[in-house]
């Protein structure tokens, strides 16, 4: 017997908690069937039901006439292989779980508690069904990734499955090729105009649909990367011939008008714009075209004649015309325009 030459560490069962009867029962079947014990679980103990049979069959004969020979060793066999299959079960669920079948001393009346418990009746498997069937037909795909999408697909096609629901291959690659994103609309069109929807495998479905992905993933990443690389060669940065940087293709532009500040050309112009600081605007615009560029010799204004000039000024201490705003003169002796000619004259003598 294969399950009595393995030993108790090979025999590796998955863990029931209440909520995943379906595939633990799946593979409880597998591992029972793997040991040569689930005709226990089907049957139960074949030779204690045989001999209540011939009991009830043959009430007149002996009980001698009812027991062959060898009835102690088979019983015995079957009493080991059920031993093992309940251990088995007792195994494979949690403590919370055990107390249900604590008290059974049969594999079969065991394995019926828990079916009957977690699988439900007909009428609870009913609405099951219902539910996972109506997920099924609105089952659409999220933004997420294809792997995340064909788990949760390929989950609510085994909960119908394992509900008793008949779902044929055909109805799995139409509801797949229908529920795919609009990514994946080239592939779709191609596989339905290629292939025979009637008879393609949804392996081969879904080999299509992952290269394809695979390819659109290598796209996307090459669009970046070029993306990335034209933005980064458009910044190019050099010299202009004076020292200074500039940046082509960006958004900051070197305004035309700093130049002209720098020479002083335009100050007093945008200062009348604004209109405000026009006198200082003036003052300065003539202080610049006086020193003609030549830092290092730079003449300072004067405060009696508003000129730049070196030196104490010639004007100090005379009298200023309130009238024609020249020196050596008073508003009283100013000769409407006699006086200013003659102070013009004195003034072009004395330059």
């Amino acid at each position: 017997m294969a399950g009595s030459s393995s030993s108790d560490d090979d025999l590796r069962t998955p863990q029931f908690n209440g909520s995943n009867y379906d595939f633990w029962a799946v593979k409880m079947e597998t591992i029972l069937i793997a040991y040569d014990l689930w005709d226990v679980v089907e049957v139960g103990l074949a030779g204690q039901q045989t001999s209540r049979e011939e009991i009830s069959e043959e009430e007149g004969e002996s009980e001698s006439e009812h027991i062959p020979v060898e009835r102690p060793v088979v019983l015995k066999e079957e009493k080991i292989k059920n031993a093992k299959a309940l251990s088995l079960i007792q195994g494979a669920i949690t403590d919370e779980l055990f107390p249900r079948i604590r008290n059974e001393k049969t594999t079969k009346g065991a394995w019926e508690i828990l079916r009957r418990e977690f699988r439900g009746d007909k009428k609870v498997r009913a609405v099951k069904l219902q539910a996972i069937r109506a997920n099924f037909e609105y089952l659409r795909m999220n933004d997420e990734s294809l792997d995340d999408y064909l788990a949760r697909f390929f989950e609510i096609v085994n909960n119908l499955k394992s509900l008793g629901e008949d779902v044929t291959e055909k109805r799995i690659v139409q509801k797949l090729l229908m529920s795919l994103s609009r990514r994946y609309k080239s592939i779709v069109s191609i596989i339905e105009e290629t292939r025979d929807l009637d008879t393609i495998r949804v392996e081969e479905v879904l080999a299509s649909v992952k290269v394809y992905d695979k390819r659109e993933d290598l796209h996307e990443e090459r669009e970046k990367y070029t993306g990335t690389e034209r933005a980064f060669s458009s910044l190019k940065v050099g010299g202009n011939g004076n020292g200074t940087g500039s940046v082509k293709g960006s958004q900051y532009k070197t305004n035309p008008k700093w130049g002209q500040y720098k020479k002083g050309k335009n100050w007093s112009q945008n200062s009348r714009n604004n209109g405000s600081g026009s006198g200082w605007n003036n003052k300065f615009t003539a202080h610049n075209k006086q020193s003609s560029g030549s830092q290092g010799n730079v003449k300072p204004l004067c405060q009696v004649c508003d000129k730049y000039h070196f030196g104490i000024c010639r004007y100090k201490g005379k009298p200023k015309c309130g009238r024609c705003s020249r020196f050596g003169h008073l508003s009283k002796d100013c000769d409407n325009g006699k006086q200013v000619a003659n102070c013009a004259k004195k003034e072009d003598a004395i330059t």
